[in-house]
């Protein structure tokens, strides 16, 4: 999602362009990069020095136009532009976004690749307008508006916001069909053979994860309940099938209602863990499935869903309590940070949202899910905005976009940070924080390649960099310190999209964000997506040269 705060300062990295800028590079770079990576603040500020090279606009295999900025010998192809025909006809759903490879097997002589990916919408005027799948959850049009109460007070929401002045006029309502959902991409041998809709009528997928047993957990990212306007309640994960046909497309409800980023599931335990993004409100969560057998429909016979507490304080640029750092720790860390962690009980998965009131980081009144209340008046650790998650060698990358400080030295609202977690002690370290955008400009999406290199999607708007302006994939290097890989570059005329046959809008994109980044099992191909105007890349290259 695209975050509300980000820095609005913009510096350069280096000055110069073209050919002058390339061939000092290395020299310029590494000088500035060795003076200022590190604040003293124990965050870094400045890029680090990319083992790849230099990046530079290279034109797309497909369409023959510059969508990418990348590093020398790298190439990419795009497919399943916003607008494509799928393999039934319909149109492509846009708002690409969370993604995974979660099927690989030969077939015959061939091989075949399946991926499964997010589509991050909301409400469409008409039921036509929804994704077309085997399975769909909410079918139902919504009309209305959403009434919670916080003491005596009503609260309206609707599609024009939120209301909480009693005398004031009521929002515009909710009016539509829930359009979220998920497509399946199949390769084969490494050529595109096409898509479908694999689940419909969910709201707001923005993340989630594969499972070990080839499947795709979606998340809803909302906590919206439409039962009352003609809907259904939202705000939960479903589990997407490689074949659409085997997708269950009820909820998940032991793993909770709150508002859902990202899941990943630690292979030795059957544990799925999982993220949330709600501002200064947020839990860090894991679900103990009753039935670790491992094949779709397993995590639906039920489980223990549980929140992450801070236990002991193993480091801290700053020393607080076991109190504070469990409020407001993990909300403005310093890299080397690190605590270990204990889990605690959430006695009610489907709990509705509270209206909390005064919260860190200048969080007046918002809600919080049912869980997410139960956890923190529990003592859980807070975060500020969870988003992605991925397993790799025993340990969880984690994200969190918002962590640090603003300008105004407000917590939960600076650039983002990377938080690992060693599954076998549970301690949880901060491998990764970003104190000004030139290093990192609001990280979301995670993941790491079978050679063991981070990847970060940012969602910080476009970085204005030594290469221009846009989102971009950042790596980190074995040391922790994130470096440039990719860049959007995405600015297309109305020529341009016509002359290569797309119906999407003529507009400069390099400020969308980049997701759903994930390699192929044999790690020669990372796929992402830049979520609007909605295109899948597959890239390329000469991994070697660095670790991812």
């Amino acid at each position: 999602m695209p975050s509300d705060s980000f820095s609005p300062a913009r510096r350069r990295l280096l000055q110069g362009s073209g050919a002058l800028a390339a061939a000092r590079f290395t020299g310029v770079m590494g000088a500035l990069y060795a003076q200022n990576a590190l604040a003293a603040t124990g965050k870094q500020t400045v890029s680090a020095v990319s083992p790849y090279g230099p990046i530079a606009p290279v034109n797309d295999l497909a369409t023959g136009l510059p969508l990418l900025q990348l590093p020398p010998g790298f190439s990419y192809r795009s497919h399943g532009w916003t607008g494509d025909a799928m393999d039934d006809g319909a149109p492509t759903p846009g708002s690409h976004d969370g993604m995974a490879a979660v099927l690989s097997r030969r077939v015959g002589r061939g091989s075949e690749l399946v991926l499964v990916r997010n589509h991050e919408r909301g409400l469409v005027a008409t039921a036509g307008e929804a994704i077309p799948a085997p399975h769909s959850y909410a079918s139902t049009m919504v009309d209305g508006i959403i009434t919670v109460l916080y003491g005596s007070l009503p609260i309206r929401i609707g599609a024009g916001g939120i209301v909480t002045n009693p005398s004031a006029p009521a929002p515009a309502p909710f009016v539509g069909y829930p359009a979220g959902g998920t497509s399946n991409l199949l390769f084969r041998d490494n050529q595109w053979a096409g898509s479908m809709g694999s689940l419909g009528g969910t709201l707001g997928n923005c993340a989630g994860g594969p499972t070990p047993w080839g499947s795709w957990l979606t998340c809803e990212e909302t906590i919206y309940d439409f039962s009352t306007i003609g809907g259904k309640k939202h705000g939960y994960v479903f589990e997407v099938a490689a074949d659409p046909t085997q997708t269950i497309a009820e909820p998940i409800v032991g793993m909770g209602r709150f508002i859902h980023e990202a899941v990943a599931i630690d292979p030795a335990t059957g544990i799925v863990y999982e993220t949330e993004d709600n501002r200064n409100i947020a839990a860090f969560f894991r679900y103990v499935p009753a039935d670790t057998s491992g094949a779709v429909g397993s995590l639906h016979r039920g489980g223990t869903l549980q929140a992450a507490r801070i236990k002991t304080l193993v480091r801290q640029a700053r020393p607080s309590t076991l109190a504070q750092a469990n409020d407001q720790g993990l909300l403005n860390p310093d890299i080397g940070d690190e605590y270990e962690l204990e889990w605690v009980n959430i006695a009610d998965p489907d709990a509705d949202p509270v209206v909390v009131a005064g919260q860190p980081g200048g969080v007046s009144l918002g809600f919080a899910a049912g869980p997410t209340y139960q956890a923190l008046t529990q003592g859980c650790a807070r975060m500020s905005r969870g988003e992605g998650i991925w397993y790799s060698a025993g340990k969880m990358f984690i994200v969190d976009t918002a962590a640090g400080v603003n300008g105004s030295g407000s917590v939960g609202n600076g650039e983002g940070a990377v938080w690992e977690l060693t599954l076998a002690t549970m301690r949880l370290r901060a491998i990764f924080v970003s104190g000004h955008q030139t290093a990192g400009n609001n990280p979301d999406n995670v993941t790491v390649s079978p050679r063991g290199g981070v990847v970060l999607c940012e969602d910080g708007g476009g970085s204005t960099d030594a290469f221009g302006t846009g989102a971009r994939l950042l790596g980190l290097n074995p040391a922790g310190e994130a470096y440039i890989f990719c860049k959007n570059n995405v600015n297309l005329s109305a020529q341009q999209v016509a002359g290569a046959g797309k119906t999407v809008s003529a507009a400069d994109h390099r400020g969308s964000e980049f997701c759903g980044a994930t390699f192929d099992p044999t790690g020669r191909v990372l796929f992402a997506n830049i979520q609007t105007p909605g295109i899948t890349v597959a890239i390329t290259g000469p991994w070697s040269k660095g670790n991812l």
